[in-house]
């Protein structure tokens, strides 16, 4: 009994470093969580109610699953993007702007401490998410009178997918922030090419080789999210438009296989990179 006690013992106090930092954390970056929460809850008003109870109802989706989908569109591809680029920018570069992380005996753990960090953004972000799900379900509910069991369903696997798709992101991040050298810099960086290296990249690919599926792409990764509400998954995963002796396809989604196994890639990838150049650049 006395070993048990002990070992739990132990354990707390392995633990606590990164429960106080993580406690830290969600003081430290309440501003930024409420600022993506009013944003979030002003979009979902905007595109989801004002739009078809105050100005035309005429406007509204034949199905539940179109709107659902429609209404996470800005989720997947504004809010994740810029809300992980703010939250996780500074997870380790913040230490080395700051001198912290040249510390050769500093009294917590460094790991422990980038991990508290990270886990305090990750819920942050994560309730950002949750939020907007929820306000975009409760109000699908308002305009359809009812919500399907496999609807409800495949909604879940939509908010799971919403969520890998965030840590991925944050892997992606973590990365750049483990050898930047100031915060700002690695959200405009990461920034600039989320949000617009992949997709022109996309385009150029689309042109050159549209044969080619751009799974290396995270914005590509994001349609999932939404096309698994849809009543009929696209399957083909691609439309294609020929003109003449030249065929355009545009890729519409990954397959859920493919999506996942891309996301697990990042994040592990991510992750990976992220320990081993914080190791390097403490040495």
């Amino acid at each position: 009994m006395e070993k048990f006690e002990d070992g739990l013992k132990f354990a707390y106090l392995e633990v606590k470093p990164v429960i106080h930092t993580f406690v830290f954390e969600l003081k430290k970056q309440w501003k930024k969580f409420v600022g993506f929460l009013v944003i979030s809850v002003l979009i979902v008003v905007l595109q989801s109610f004002i739009l078809y109870a105050l100005f035309s109802d005429s406007l509204l989706p034949t199905t539940h699953s179109d709107y659902l989908s429609g209404g996470l569109i800005f989720l997947t591809s504004f809010i994740i993007l810029f809300a992980s680029c703010f939250f996780f920018a500074g997870i380790i570069c913040a230490e080395f702007s700051d001198k912290t992380g040249y510390i050769l005996f500093p009294k917590i753990n460094k790991y422990k401490l980038i991990i508290g960090k990270y886990l305090g953004n990750l819920f942050l972000e994560a309730g950002v998410i949750a939020i907007f799900y929820f306000l975009v379900g409760f109000l699908s509910y308002f305009f359809y009178d009812q919500f399907s069991g496999t609807l409800l369903i495949r909604y879940f696997i939509s908010f799971v997918f919403a969520f890998l798709y965030m840590i991925a992101m944050s892997s992606f991040v973590t990365f750049f922030s483990s050898f930047m050298r100031s915060v700002n810099v690695t959200i405009v960086s990461t920034i600039l090419i989320l949000f617009i290296g992949f997709n022109i990249s996309q385009m150029f690919l689309m042109m050159l080789a549209p044969e080619i599926e751009p799974i290396y792409s995270l914005s590509y990764i994001s349609t999932l999210i939404t096309s698994i509400l849809l009543i009929e998954f696209p399957d083909p995963n691609y439309s294609e438009i020929s003109l003449q002796n030249f065929t355009f396809r545009t890729w519409l989604t990954p397959t859920i296989e493919m999506g996942l196994l891309v996301l697990f890639l990042y994040i592990t990838i991510g992750f990976i990179l992220a320990a081993y150049l914080f190791k390097r650049r403490q040495l």
